[in-house]
């Protein structure tokens, strides 16, 4: 996102944040995801809510028109300070809405103490989609949403939390351009931020042991003075050492990554 733009979904989760700590943080959630599919699903809708040249007030007179009945008070609230913002692009207000939602989900979560277990099934649905590339496949492709939601629930029903649930259909019926999986790693940096904590994605040659990640893991942690989660991942490629990104900052100690350095070097 550009500045304007991430000064807007703070100001967003702000609003979120406040009607969550005094609402129903799961009815807030599923009612906003609720309006995030209503408009990734209408184009000429979400760029009215965002169209820079039109006043606040009269995008918010649009929502509420449309809106107020089938909403609570608090996702109108929350809906209306989005609308009222500047966005750089027009799916910058959508996606805002989808982290303010996801944030009252994870909030839910929390409170009823599920929400490590949530974001631990979202990791590991996103990895299995990964790797079963046959799933994958469904459930990116333009399948019939009831007939993808049914796969959903025979996949999950019984073995992963609702929550969990409800988030793996958000991604898969509304992935707004983006991966099933893509989605779901953004949607586990927004659980993880709800703990206070961030993801740290780990690419290393051959797979940890249990000790090794866990050193790895308290490593980093004091390294970035909070706790971090570490989606690990192999590959090959990188014949040795890790690379580690957090959020927009990386860092590599891989042996590919020195000999392209040297390459560079010999090059210039």
């Amino acid at each position: 996102m550009l500045q304007s733009s991430r000064l807007s979904l703070q100001a967003v989760l702000e609003t979120a944040n406040s009607e969550i700590s005094g609402g129903d943080s799961r009815q807030i959630g599923e009612e906003t995801l609720a309006l995030v599919g209503v408009l990734a699903e209408n184009v000429g809708l979400r760029k009215a809510l965002a169209d820079s040249s039109e006043s606040a007030e009269r995008k918010q007179q649009v929502l509420r028109t449309l809106f107020s009945t089938r909403i609570t008070d608090a996702v109108l609230r929350i809906s209306d300070k989005a609308v009222g913002r500047r966005w750089a692009r027009t799916q910058d207000l959508v996606t805002s809405l989808e982290v303010a939602g996801v944030t009252a989900i994870a909030a839910a979560a929390q409170a009823a103490g599920q929400l490590g277990q949530v974001e631990e099934e979202i990791f590991r649905f996103a990895r299995l989609l990964e790797s079963n590339h046959e799933l994958s496949r469904a459930l990116d492709s333009q399948a019939a949403d009831e007939s993808k939601r049914t796969l959903v629930s025979d996949l999950l029903t019984g073995k992963a939390q609702p929550d969990t649930i409800k988030l793996v259909e958000q991604a898969v019926l509304h992935p707004r351009g983006l991966r099933v999986a893509k989605a779901l790693d953004q949607y586990s940096d927004i659980l993880a931020a709800r703990q206070q904590r961030s993801v740290a994605d780990v690419t290393v040659a051959r797979p940890l042991s249990e000790s090794q990640t866990e050193r790895l893991q308290a490593a980093l942690s004091a390294s970035y003075g909070r706790e971090l989660v570490l989606n690990v991942q192999v590959d090959p490629d990188v014949l040795g050492g890790v690379r580690v990104q957090v959020g927009d900052e990386m860092m590599n100690s891989t042996v590919a990554d020195r000999l392209a350095d040297v390459q560079r070097k010999l090059a210039g």
